[in-house]
């Protein structure tokens, strides 16, 4: 049984922001998972290849979580926003920042700069409902300090395999 806004103390303007910020998080998530799916594809024979691919998979996971957050909030995604997280995604599969796929130079920087950026984004939802989770009995706190706790350790990975490769990635292209 879902609880509306005025039966947890949320009044209906609270509600309506808190839809509409995890809708845009929605929005950026399918986006988000696609720029992983290109990323995991370059890097795909290289040592960081099954990090990668690995990572891929729990941020469609996140996706999922935060789409059985949004419903169990009673703030699914609406019908006309749906088309949005469609050509977000559709766009991030392109690679406007890395069009050619490849791990080298400044566009394979880019990437993974815009991976990091994704992944701090979500983690900063993921802080935001620990912080909601104190006053609205439903969100699952637990559930969300987990999600957190993910988004950590996946910014570190990324950001690890930034440092790792940058020397590499620059040399390459001679700048």
């Amino acid at each position: 049984m879902t609880m509306n806004a005025e039966q947890h103390g949320n009044d209906a303007s609270g509600e309506r922001s808190l839809g509409a910020y995890l809708h845009s998080h929605l929005i950026a998530a399918a986006a988000g998972e696609r720029l992983f799916e290109q990323a995991a594809k370059a890097w795909k024979d290289t040592p960081h290849g099954d990090t990668l691919t690995r990572l891929t998979g729990e941020v469609g996971a996140d996706k999922a979580a935060l789409y059985g957050i949004a419903d169990e909030l009673g703030l699914a995604i609406p019908t006309y926003k749906k088309p949005f997280a469609w050509i977000g995604a559709h766009l991030a599969s392109l690679g406007p920042l890395n069009p050619l796929h490849g791990r080298s130079g400044a566009a394979g920087h880019l990437e993974l700069e815009a991976l990091i950026t994704a992944v701090t984004g979500k983690s900063l939802l993921w802080k935001t409902l620990v912080i909601l989770s104190r006053t609205d009995p439903r969100i699952q706190q637990d559930k969300v300090a987990h999600l957190l706790d993910q988004a950590t350790e996946q910014l570190r990975e990324l950001e690890n395999l930034l440092l790792e490769t940058t020397a590499d990635r620059f040399a390459d292209t001679g700048t």
